[in-house]
């Protein structure tokens, strides 16, 4: 009896192309949709030229130009650059030797700049505050309020006065004490 391939790769090797071709096929649509292949880092490079009266000078001032470039560079398309080197060489020497320009190259590994803080929680305080003035018992009382909200770890703005309320005053208004409420959005 004679031995007949399956169609679509009934043998075994074909079975083995077929699958193998099928997860490589996987692998690289995976890789091409994933957020990382998105968000990937860039490096990125600028040019610049700077003068000065001496080749340390005129080096400097163009390696900072190069650097400033990068930087507005990449802020206009978002990014942020880390691990930056520069570098610079002589373009041209003032025939009377009064100075020097340099061009400066800066590079830089770029990427979209993190997320900012996203303030959604809600946080308050009531603390104690005491005072020769009712302003100066409020203040410190919303002083201390503000310092227990932040001691609780939390990146907070917003910062808003939301009670106050006179515990005691003494009969001759030489000292006042207040229970102070503060709020504020945090980001956890």
């Amino acid at each position: 009896m004679a031995q007949h391939d399956e169609p679509y790769g009934g043998n075994r090797r074909g079975r083995f192309a077929c699958r193998a071709m099928l997860l490589g096929a996987l692998v690289a649509a995976g890789i091409g949709l994933s957020p990382a292949a998105a968000h990937a880092d860039t490096w990125r490079t600028a040019t610049s030229t700077a003068w000065g009266q001496t080749p340390s000078t005129a080096s400097a001032a163009a390696q900072a130009s190069a650097r400033t470039e990068l930087a507005n560079q990449a802020a206009q398309l978002g990014e942020v650059c880390t691990s930056v080197t520069s570098s610079a060489g002589l373009q041209y020497t003032v025939p009377s030797g009064g100075g020097y320009v340099y061009g400066g190259t800066a590079t830089g590994l770029c990427a979209p700049a993190p997320p900012g803080p996203s303030y959604t929680v809600p946080r308050s305080a009531t603390a104690r505050g005491e005072g020769s003035t009712s302003t100066a018992a409020t203040q410190n009382g919303a002083a201390a309020a503000r310092a227990a909200i932040v001691s609780a770890g939390a990146d907070c703005t917003g910062y808003q006065t939301t009670g106050v309320t006179n515990v005691y005053t003494t009969p001759t208004g030489s000292w006042y004490i207040y229970d102070v409420t503060v709020s504020a959005l945090c980001v956890r």
